[in-house]
């Protein structure tokens, strides 16, 4: 395998030996850079599909390939097709392990049943859900059961890699998808999305906004999308900037006084 040591802004592709390849994947899974209405890229950390698949070409001569994890998804057809190309390593005889270092949730829970070997720590948090989509404007009523229809084999694309990873039956699988299932590592571990609990690793704490729309994994900063939020079993803290902001209220009202 030809040395490389590839980095983007959200993730990095680097060539650990002669014949092993590792991938920190750190971010979100979109096929573009989300624009503004304003046509102007959003801020955040994204995993764009051109720039994945070209990247991963650099690993076909590995035989091993280990992947990071810490994401919370994103377009669940670009992960479909990302999951695709992993396992079209594996069959082709590439070992292939995912270790979630933080989150896998939605998306990125996809691309991590990709693995052969799935890695969790005690506190990761897995998370699978139904397919959603915005929408705008006004629809009729074919255009919205189109809409329902394509949403639908999107739940079906996403049972399918649920199923094979973890050999639950499939009503089973669909069952958690429409509760949107959490998972601790030693749950996912349970069910069998992952196959080894990490038990000497280092904490990682996991935590939630008090209004439960935003995660904390360790220093990342995690926004849910529209109408997700966080397990009632995580703890929640203030965000570093409201706690900032009451901090400074009771200063300057002590002040006043």
């Amino acid at each position: 395998m030809t040395p490389f040591n590839i980095k983007r802004s959200v993730y990095a592709l680097a060539s650990v030996d002669g014949a092993t390849a590792e991938l920190i994947m750190y971010g979100d899974i979109y096929e573009e850079v989300p624009r503004d209405w304003d046509d102007e890229p959003i801020p955040g950390n994204y995993i764009t599909l051109e720039e994945f698949l070209e990247d991963l070409k650099a690993v076909e001569g590995a035989s091993k390939l280990i992947i990071r994890m810490n994401s919370y998804g994103g377009d669940a057809i670009v992960a479909d097709v990302i999951h695709n190309r992993i396992r079209e390593l594996a069959r082709a005889g590439m070992a292939t392990v995912c270790i979630v270092d933080g989150v896998a949730m939605s998306g990125g829970s996809l691309i991590m049943c990709a693995c052969d070997e799935v890695e969790v720590n005690p506190c990761s948090l897995i998370m699978i859900h139904n397919a959603w989509r915005f929408m705008f404007g006004g629809y009729n009523s074919d255009e919205l059961l189109q809409a329902a229809a394509a949403l639908e084999a999107a739940d079906a694309m996403q049972a399918a890699i649920y199923v094979r990873k973890t050999g639950l039956a499939e009503e089973e699988v669909r069952a958690m998808m429409r509760e949107t299932t959490y998972m601790t590592g030693r749950e996912a571990v349970e069910k069998g999305f992952a196959n080894r609990l990490i038990e000497d690793a280092e904490p990682l704490r996991i935590a939630a906004s008090a209004d439960r729309h935003t995660l904390y994994v360790g220093k990342r900063e995690l926004h849910l999308a529209p109408g997700m939020t966080a397990p009632e079993n995580l703890e929640t803290i203030e965000p570093p900037d409201t706690w900032k902001a009451r901090m400074l209220g009771i200063i300057n009202k002590h002040k006043e006084e």
